[in-house]
């Protein structure tokens, strides 16, 4: 998890310079070697290293390479480790350093002076060489030295431990003109990002450059310098806030995985206990049987013994075959009923085998949902911490040179350390409002396996009235649920928009998005749409856009797959229809007004299209129902089920599934859904009227047929707090009709 700021205030470290002390060792440390730094290198990000150790990482890389501590990439400059600025200021400290620790120990050193190798008294830094006693007291007081006298350091300064880094800065000798290395540099040239050059430099290849005096570069840099602290000293309360999100967050997250969990686990329990249960009741039906037909068949076999005792001189072979039939029969009818049990049975076991299946399956979807989301939260707290990593090495190195108040130090690392805070600045406003959402997992409920048969409402329930703005050409042609309980409508809203509209149970907009058409498209905006998976729609537009929609942030993308259909040349007109999708695989499936369908991948990524039967032209609507596809064509006026294999080019023709006649109307198969128990459900329509038909788990055997209203154009199921219901569009009044679904 992040860090937290250290609690000691940035605002006063800023105003008040830290003694030298107080700057810890590893400051001055080579983080690859862990030892003094040697001939420090700087990259963009201010993290420094030895120069022969950031050689080393360069070695076979090429165009960028990533800091081994922040992991910021940077580019490789085409001179490569000369390319990178040597940290001037980091240099002065370390050379600070080595003379502290040779004045502390007493060393002797061979003097400038007597060249007597004695115990070192003071250091001039005009000579670059050490002085014993009395050739120091030489320096301080003949005239020739007038010029060292300001530049040398004695072993007294350092006892009094008075020596501040603008004390150490004042002894330092101005820095060499970057191409007269003879001549000390007066001005800085601008132009060329601050370089230290001299008076004849300003005749020769920087003349014309702007040349400023390195008092003012120093001022101007460090009031820059000052006013982007102070904005980061305000962002960096970010951090801490998004940390406790990030907390928040995962806390929520597994709250909502175990009340998933257990949800799923009462709902299986009391499943399998209603399964049991009827296995039980089938065995003792059974066993009842048993009793009954044993009981009538001995007091028949009783009454046909005393009858034949009477006549057993007559008619003995008439009454042995009479008994004999008696028993066959009754052994018929009993091996007839404990085949039927045992069937029973068998279906039982296995939807008890195929509960425990999706049981388990989604309690590995679950935990995979939830270990992605902790990741990501995991990756925000990565973030978080270079964050905190880099302010603290930010505000250490600014720190550092606003303490030595040295102009040249100011005009040199100032505008790095500017460069490298703006970047941070930026990171430390990201607010990542996804992050509220990773503490969501939608899951839909159980599937219904234990019920023989869902009987559909004899009237309808309710209507909802929906909330939303209907244009000129208004039309709902797709209508799905969502595993949050949000229900989505879409359809075209004008001859030049479709729309996808979110709303709740009560009809209250929840979103409402509208679509373009494609410009030069000859085709209309009808949208149709289909669940994913958690808060994601798959949807298709007929000017052939298919999408995928969030209906948690509105987000949207869509891909035009018109060129797909270049292959198929038997059809004049090619758009797309319909869709549905294999929420286990992430698949997308795009039916057509061709004969064809494409399947796609959450990413649009295509997979393949696929043929369909010469039977089939148009698809008006499908369903990918318990591995096979259920294909209602509007061409042919039927329903048929094809194999959905995606390894293969062409399906295959499973069955048609029964029509209805009724009336003596010509009946289109037009929307088809399904509910959780695995029934399929049908909207036909007429000239004039509309019907829904309900079908077995395969679609091979009618169960219902009920009248609904004349204008319905698609349905779909919902779950709701009084169960599940299905719902029914309107085309253009914008009303749905909801139906309750009973288990019988």
């Amino acid at each position: 998890m992040p860090r937290f700021f250290p609690s000691s205030n940035f605002e006063t470290k800023m105003a008040c310079p830290s003694p030298w002390k107080d700057i810890e060792d590893k400051f001055f440390e080579c983080s690859i070697c862990l030892d003094l730094l040697k001939e420090p290198k700087l990259l963009p990000c201010l993290h420094r290293f030895c120069k022969q150790c950031l050689e080393s990482i360069l070695q076979g890389q090429v165009g960028t390479i990533e800091c081994p501590l922040c992991k910021d990439v940077c580019k490789i400059p085409n001179n490569r480790i000369d390319g990178f600025k040597t940290d001037f200021h980091m240099k002065t400290m370390l050379q600070f350093i080595q003379l502290q620790k040779t004045f502390e120990n007493r060393e002797e050193r061979e003097c400038i002076g007597c060249e007597e190798k004695l115990k070192v008294t003071a250091y001039c830094f005009m000579c670059k060489e050490f002085l014993c006693f009395q050739c120091y007291q030489f320096h301080l007081t003949k005239k020739i030295f007038a010029k060292h006298q300001k530049h040398v350091l004695g072993l007294n300064d350092l006892e009094r431990k008075s020596l501040t880094q603008e004390k150490l800065a004042s002894l330092m000798e101005a820095p060499r003109c970057h191409t007269h290395t003879g001549h000390v540099a007066q001005l800085y040239c601008c132009t060329c990002g601050n370089l230290p050059v001299c008076v004849t430099c300003t005749y020769g290849e920087h003349k014309g450059h702007d040349l400023q005096d390195v008092a003012n570069v120093s001022k101007e840099e460090r009031e820059k310098l000052q006013k982007r602290l102070e904005e980061l000293v305000k962002r960096k309360e970010n951090v801490p806030n998004l940390t406790d999100k990030i907390n928040r967050v995962n806390a929520e997250l597994t709250s909502i995985v175990a009340e998933t969990i257990a949800k799923w686990k009462t709902q299986y329990e009391d499943q399998t206990r209603k399964l049991k249960n009827k296995k039980e009741k089938g065995k003792r039906e059974f066993k009842r049987f048993k009793a009954v037909l044993e009981e009538r068949t001995r007091k028949e076999l009783k009454e046909l013994e005393s009858e034949m005792e009477e006549k057993i001189r007559i008619i003995r072979e008439d009454y042995d075959r009479m008994i004999e039939i008696k028993i066959r029969k009754s052994k018929e009818k009993e091996e007839t009923k404990r085949n039927e049990i045992e069937k029973r049975e068998l279906k039982i076991d296995e939807t008890m085998n195929k509960l425990d299946a999706l049981m388990n399956e989604r309690n590995k979807t679950i935990e995979e949902q939830q270990q992605c989301k902790l990741r990501e939260t995991q990756n925000l707290s990565d973030l978080c911490n270079q964050w905190v990593n880099k302010f603290e090495n930010l505000s250490t190195i600014a720190s550092s040179v606003l303490e030595s108040h040295n102009h040249w130090t100011d005009a040199q690392c100032i505008p790095d350390i500017r460069a490298a805070s703006e970047a941070l600045v930026e990171d430390m406003m990201k607010d990542f409002p996804e992050m509220e959402s990773l503490s969501d997992v939608t899951m839909d409920d159980l599937p219904i396996l234990c019920f023989d048969i869902v009987n559909i409402s004899d009237n309808v329930e309710s209507v909802v009235e929906i909330d939303m703005i209907k244009g000129n050409g208004f039309c709902i042609t797709g209508i799905t649920g969502t595993g949050s309980g949000y229900i989505v409508v879409s359809g075209r809203l004008s001859y030049e928009q479709s729309f996808i509209t979110v709303i709740n149970r009560q009809g209250r907009q929840i979103r409402h998005d509208k679509i373009d058409e494609v410009k030069g498209s000859s085709l209309h905006p009808y949208r149709h749409c289909a669940a994913l998976s958690g808060d994601k729609i798959a949807t298709v537009c007929e000017s052939n856009q298919v999408g995928v929609y969030n209906i948690h942030d509105g987000s949207f993308t869509q891909n035009n797959i018109t060129s797909l259909f270049d292959d198929i040349k038997t059809m004049k007109v090619k758009f797309a229809s319909c869709i549905t999708t294999d929420p286990k695989r992430g698949h997308i499936i795009v039916g057509t007004y061709s004969g064809s369908l494409f399947i796609f991948d959450e990413e649009f990524k295509f997979i393949r299209a696929l043929k369909l039967p010469e039977v089939m032209k148009w698809s008006r609507d499908i369903l990918y129902h318990e591995g096979v596809l259920l294909i209602c064509d509007k061409e042919s006026r039927c329903a048929y089920a094809v194999t959905m294999d995606t390894s293969k080019t062409e399906a295959e023709l499973l069955y048609k599934l029964p029509k209805p006649d009724i009336d003596g109307e010509t009946w289109y198969p037009w929307s088809i859904c399904a509910d959780r128990a695995g029934f399929v459900y049908i909207l036909w329509f007429s000239a004039v009227k509309r019907i829904i038909t309900q079908y077995s788990h395969d679609g091979q055997q009618l169960l219902t047929t009920k009248r609904t209203e004349d204008t319905a154009w698609c349905m779909t199921t919902s779950m709701t707090e009084e169960g599940e219901k299905l719902l029914v569009a309107t085309s253009r009044s914008g009303k749905i009709l909801c139906y309750g679904l009973t288990p019988a």
